[in-house]
């Protein structure tokens, strides 16, 4: 059997029906076991993809609680302030006198 530019197979005048159908039972079995695999891997894919998806959605919600922080950080920072010039405030008045 020849092929073709394509990848046919082109049947030459000596070889008789047989053999090529033997030549398409194996070159079916060689597309049968990419397709197999091909099966297999995107399988493997989907899995991977599911499982960064789910990493993605659990930092989602890590960046949530991150931004409420500091939503609460910033009057937190103004409360301490206050509270540390009022201390000040009542060291000096205490050491003035």
């Amino acid at each position: 059997m020849n092929q073709d530019d394509y990848g046919n197979l082109i049947p030459s005048k000596t070889t008789t029906l047989y053999q090529r159908l033997e030549e398409g039972d194996a070159r079916m079995a060689r597309i049968e076991g990419d397709v197999a695999t091909l099966r297999s891997d995107l399988q493997a894919l989907r899995e991977q993809l599911a499982e960064l998806l789910e990493f993605f959605q659990a930092m989602k919600g890590a960046f949530k609680v991150l931004n409420w922080l500091g939503k609460l950080a910033k009057p937190a920072a103004y409360i301490v302030g206050l509270g540390a010039s009022i201390v000040g405030l009542w060291t000096a008045m205490k050491g003035h006198r």
